[in-house]
């Protein structure tokens, strides 16, 4: 199949790209002008043909898709981008893809989403917002779809969320402080999983839409998740938590003297269980992903999580 990729720079993305070469596919991957270092390399040497453009030009996607069999959307702005730009590129390059798939694409066009963001969670986020319209659209296109909505991805490679939480949990000394409890759930999904899972689609009967939460087999609460990485990294830092009553009381004080709108999400946050239903891609695909225990075991191996220039 000729499978056309945006977000392929990024780290999903590249794993993505990889994993579907490794199948035999046809790629053709979105790269803005001067990305092209952070192409993937792909096994075996097969060809990639690159197509230059940007999600906030429309006029640089024409032709983008022609001949396209399946486009996996990864491209998105996430939240330390500012709500505007979050829009341009989630909802309007959206729009944009969507209209040259119509223009240009193979008879029997798909659009397959790859979204790390948790449609449902009841923590606002203005990334969500967009995400959500942008599934809404794809929806009401009359193109097939699908959504795969992975949550707290990890894996090698990961310099933005990985690496700085392994290289913290090494230090030999300090504190981590968690606010509350630490009993809330969250249930991170190694990166090959969901691209194992995206894999397994090709297989599956894919004459209705389908959504598709990725997440790992069960939720653990913030506490196992920072004990399960500092024994990982080896790290012999401790992990402490700050009860709810003062956590709320120094956002309290703080926003008499400044915005606290980041902290007060921040601690909703901990407050919520963030457990996921996997059951459409366990069942309908046979997908097992790893247990954090063990994946971060796999991830933590080697040195690459602790050059701190990257």
């Amino acid at each position: 199949m000729k499978i056309a990729i945006t977000g392929a720079t990024g780290f999903i993305g590249q794993y993505m790209a990889r994993g579907m070469a490794e199948m035999g596919h046809d790629l053709r991957l979105l790269v803005r002008p001067g990305r092209e270092s952070a192409l993937p390399q792909i096994p075996g040497g097969r060809p990639v043909e690159l197509h230059h453009g940007d999600l906030l030009n429309k006029e640089t996607l024409r032709g983008f898709l022609s001949g396209v069999d399946i486009l996996l959307h990864l491209a998105s702005a996430h939240d330390h981008f500012t709500e505007e730009q979050m829009r341009a590129v989630n909802i309007g390059g959206t729009e944009a893809l969507l209209q040259d798939a119509k223009e240009n694409a193979a008879r029997n066009f798909q659009i397959w989403v790859v979204s790390s963001a948790v449609i449902g969670a009841p923590v606002y986020s203005y990334y969500r917002d967009s995400k959500r319209v942008q599934e809404k659209i794809i929806r009401g296109s009359g193109l097939a779809w699908a959504s795969f909505r992975p949550t707290l991805v990890y894996g090698v490679g990961d310099y933005r969320h990985t690496a700085p939480l392994l290289r913290r949990c090494a230090k030999r000394s300090g504190s981590i402080w968690v606010p509350h409890d630490g009993k809330s759930k969250i249930n991170p999904v190694h990166v090959e999983d969901v691209v194992d899972a995206v894999k397994r689609f090709f297989n599956f009967d894919r004459g209705v839409d389908c959504v598709y939460e990725l997440a790992g087999p069960a939720g653990i609460p913030y506490n196992e998740f920072l004990d399960l990485t500092i024994a990982a990294a080896g790290g012999s830092i401790r992990r402490r938590n700050i009860p709810k009553k003062w956590a709320d009381r120094f956002i309290f004080l703080k926003g008499l003297f400044m915005d606290t709108t980041n902290d007060r999400r921040a601690s909703a946050y901990f407050n919520l269980h963030h457990e996921h239903d996997i059951t459409n891609a366990t069942y309908e695909l046979g997908w097992k992903p790893r247990t954090y225990a063990e994946g971060i075991r796999e991830v933590a191996q080697g040195d690459w999580w602790k050059d701190e220039t990257k």
